[in-house]
């Protein structure tokens, strides 16, 4: 059974100390205090909740992550490109925004793959 690629470590995919300045003043800024998915769906989290809004629990999960929209998958362009960065929170990150990426789940969706547009015939009571 082949071995599966290691993946290089955060500091060689570029998440250094110019990333660490960069993304501590982008999470600064006003319009960057909540996330972004969170606040779509009409919850306001800096961080302190989950995505379905109860209380986050776990200390070392209360804060606010700069993702990348577009996986930069090392291209520098797109890794700095402000435009293509969002603001998250933990949940976000870690379970949705991980399960778009490896197709499990598709954006517009909620957590169990329903669809959020209310008016969605699935939405239809």
């Amino acid at each position: 059974m082949a071995k599966p690629e290691s993946r290089s470590s955060a500091r060689q995919r570029g998440y250094d100390t110019r990333w660490e300045k960069a993304r501590k003043a982008f999470l600064a800024k006003p319009e960057n205090q909540f996330c972004e998915r969170c606040n779509a769906a009409g919850l306001l989290n800096v961080g302190n909740l989950r995505m379905d809004g109860s209380a986050q629990t776990n200390p070392r999960r209360i804060h606010l992550v700069v993702n990348h929209r577009i996986p930069h998958k090392g291209d520098q362009r797109l890794f700095w490109d402000r435009s293509n960065w969002e603001v998250a929170c933990p949940d976000h990150h870690d379970i949705r925004i991980q399960q778009e990426e490896r197709g499990k789940i598709r954006s517009g969706t909620d957590i169990n793959g329903r669809p959020l547009d209310p008016n969605h015939p699935w939405n239809k009571a």
